[in-house]
């Protein structure tokens, strides 16, 4: 499984219009690097009766096809569990042929991040009524973060995808359904929930592979403590996600 690592960048500001301004910014960078095609992003509104819409986007365009269907990328995915309801204009974002395909994408944004970010996230954007998510490339996320400077809070946090897996499990799911809104919803929930599951028990396993064994000259190192993973995974201790997980945040913390 091949991880792709990003940087989740998210903004809770006073109004849309100050969001839209850092929205702006960090575009007018992305076009004057040349490197329009290699981020997500996405504004949203609250209203006063906690309705919230996205009014502006960018996915990478150049993202595998089956995620260009659903016209937007994984700054939109993370906001899905967020906010199942959300809006996307004057409609809802979920529904019509892309419903189960937003859930699915939702489900792997879920499961690429820590169990307290989602909850970290949802509550920084309920302060405000603006808000601003980046999903950025990790060498480019502190040029990015300097241009948010209107928020009224921000976080960031480290996003985990296999950009392969989530095209497939696209693609299985959207060429011939048509889903009403409700049962777009409810698809979405449930992959929510499936990946929430499945964190869970992956960082639980992580936390046992953390106290497993422990270096007693302090000389532990990176081969080791992948040799242990492997032990492990064929003791039949770690299942195959739960070995990828805890392989790919111990290599992210090595900066292999």
């Amino acid at each position: 499984m091949a991880m792709s690592t990003f940087v989740l960048l998210a903004a809770s500001y006073d109004s849309p219009g100050a969001a839209e301004a850092d929205y702006r910014a960090v575009g007018d960078l992305y076009r004057e690097s040349g490197l329009i095609d290699t981020y997500d992003a996405a504004v949203i509104n609250r209203d006063d009766t906690g309705k919230v819409r996205i009014i502006a986007k960018h996915e990478q365009p150049t993202r595998r096809g089956a995620w260009r269907g659903l016209g937007i990328g994984l700054a939109g995915g993370a906001l899905v569990p967020l906010y199942p309801g959300i809006g996307l204009g004057a409609g809802p974002l979920l529904g019509g042929a892309g419903g189960a395909g937003l859930g699915a994408m939702a489900g792997h944004v879920t499961a690429g991040l820590r169990r307290t970010d989602l909850k970290d996230l949802g509550e920084l954007l309920d302060a405000g009524y603006g808000g601003l998510l980046v999903v950025a490339a990790s060498d480019l996320a502190d040029r990015v973060e300097r241009l948010i400077r209107d928020a009224s809070g921000r976080t960031r946090k480290q996003l985990m995808v296999d950009e392969a897996l989530v095209e497939n499990d696209i693609d299985a799911v959207t060429p011939n359904r048509v889903l009403d809104p409700d049962e777009a919803y409810r698809e979405a929930e449930a992959a929510v929930q499936e990946a929430e599951a499945e964190a869970a028990e992956a960082e639980r396993a992580a936390q046992r592979y953390s106290t497993f064994r422990s270096a007693p000259d302090g000389g532990d190192d990176l081969v080791s403590r992948l040799d242990d993973l492997a032990r492990l995974r064929e003791s039949g201790a770690l299942s195959a996600a739960e070995f990828e997980t805890a392989k790919a945040r111990l290599l992210g913390a090595s900066g292999g």
